[in-house]
């Protein structure tokens, strides 16, 4: 792979984290810029190219969400997945974004290069998949339990759920299924996952703050006009 000038010391591919990536992206040209980072190559590849690479996301995904709820995950399809799939030591993984065991990779084109993302990606998942069913006492994914507001309008990132798969996402959380219906429909739960630990809720300091003031407005209706008038008063007195 060609690497360039890049500070790519602290990226890694992983597939959490590129699951938590593909959340937040708007457009290919924000995921290939994200693969430049992960590669060191501003790649050219087609639209059914990258539709294969969301498309392994979304099984990943879809995964995780049938683990976390008890459901079986679909491991024929993850075999006919991993079919093909071989194993090679990266000896340049101090330079780039990919770690030290990747995917083969079959050739030096832009589309290759982006199959073995891909297959990197579910190879890292495979692992995890066939820890989290042999070992009960393995680490657990879970979800942020973070709120924001985004309307029907807005929803236009790359990585989410069909709804039905959504909603059962949502339901855990109580604020959202005691929201009236035209409210409920604009807050949204972050779609970060990381491993559980025994404190943690939240993705970010971020993500608890704008829990905390959604959770506030809904059970204070007047919270943010009193805040605002507040923070005016202030303003005026300096």
């Amino acid at each position: 792979m060609v690497v360039n000038d890049l500070n790519l010391k602290t990226l890694k591919l992983r597939w959490i984290e590129t699951l938590n990536e593909q959340s937040v992206w708007t457009s290919n040209d924000e995921v290939l810029g994200w693969l430049y980072k992960m590669t060191g190559r501003k790649l050219n590849v087609s639209s059914e190219a990258l539709g294969r690479f969301f498309d392994q996301l979304d099984f990943m995904r879809a995964q995780v969400t049938s683990l976390h709820f008890g459901e079986p995950p679909d491991l024929e399809r993850l075999q006919e997945r991993l079919q093909g799939v071989t194993l090679t030591i990266n000896e340049q993984h101090h330079q780039h974004g990919m770690p030290l065991l990747m995917a083969r990779q079959a050739s030096t084109s832009d589309g290759d290069v982006l199959r073995c993302v891909c297959d990197t990606l579910l190879m890292q998942f495979a692992a995890f998949l066939s820890e989290a069913l042999e070992n009960e006492g393995s680490p657990k994914i879970v979800r942020c339990e973070g709120l924001f507001r985004e309307g029907a309008a807005g929803r236009k990132r790359l990585g989410t759920l069909p709804a039905e798969r959504e909603s059962a996402w949502r339901a855990e959380i109580s604020l959202i299924h005691e929201a009236e219906p035209r409210v409920a429909n604009e807050i949204q739960r972050c779609e970060d996952l990381f491993v559980l630990s025994s404190k943690a809720r939240f993705c970010s300091d971020a993500c608890r703050f704008a829990t905390f003031q959604i959770s506030k407005q809904l059970k204070e209706p007047g919270y943010m006009k009193e805040k605002q008038r507040r923070y005016r008063n202030r303003k005026e007195k300096q």
